[in-house]
């Protein structure tokens, strides 16, 4: 069992390793787009020789409001669609926390649901807000035997407020190992559909809130 402080050293490392990574600009390769939205899903292999994946998306929606939606970990599913489950279950920190998801059904139900164990941290490279984290064991975590556990790799959501009013930049990168068996060439499918379903999930969230007079 790790201690709180070795979680801490988890949590800032993959954060900083998200960073690094999303920010990357060679290697990416377009893996679909949609020319109305100007959404774009890519793909690279990591260091490993495994296949990430990073959306980029822009959202009619103040950072602000974007980043406190995002940082409510217990209140995800209210409007995350591409999540059955979402729950903190211990915090370490003002700014980092060890969660419990389940996935949806993804890829439009070419993959099953999976669970994982998340710590993550919250923070700011200067005025981008970054929340970033990796998979880890926790022994006082939930486990089912009907759902697999997923193994997450350095990832992370990142917010970029822009001069345009109630306007924001959103990148997701995401390493996700499924486990399972899993042919690639599901997983190729149901990878970006899993991301540009939480960019739709994102939206439907800015248009809420906009009739909810927020913005």
């Amino acid at each position: 069992m790790k201690t709180d402080t070795e979680y801490l050293e988890i949590a800032e490392n993959a954060w900083q390793e998200a960073i690094e990574i999303a920010r990357s600009t060679d290697g990416w390769k377009e893996e679909k787009s949609d020319k109305k939205t100007g959404d774009l899903v890519e793909s690279k292999k990591n260091a490993k020789g495994k296949k990430i994946y990073r959306c980029k998306a822009k959202i009619n929606m103040p950072a602000v409001l974007l980043v406190e939606s995002l940082s409510a970990t217990d209140k995800t599913t209210e409007w995350n669609n591409t999540l059955s489950e979402a729950r903190v279950l211990k915090k370490l920190s003002d700014t980092v926390a060890i969660s419990y998801q389940v996935t949806a059904d993804g890829g439009g139900g070419l993959v099953s649901a999976r669970d994982f164990i998340y710590v993550s941290k919250t923070g700011y490279e200067g005025e981008i807000f970054v929340m970033g984290g990796c998979s880890v064991d926790y022994k006082d975590g939930p486990s089912s035997s009907k759902i697999v556990r997923a193994v997450n790799g350095p990832g992370c959501q990142m917010v970029t407020p822009l001069s345009e009013e109630n306007m924001c930049d959103l990148v997701w990168l995401m390493d996700c190992d499924y486990k399972g068996w899993m042919p690639q060439s599901v997983l190729d499918i149901a990878m970006p559909i899993a991301q540009t379903g939480f960019i739709e999930s994102v939206r439907k969230l800015g248009l809420k809130l906009k009739e909810e007079g927020k913005f």
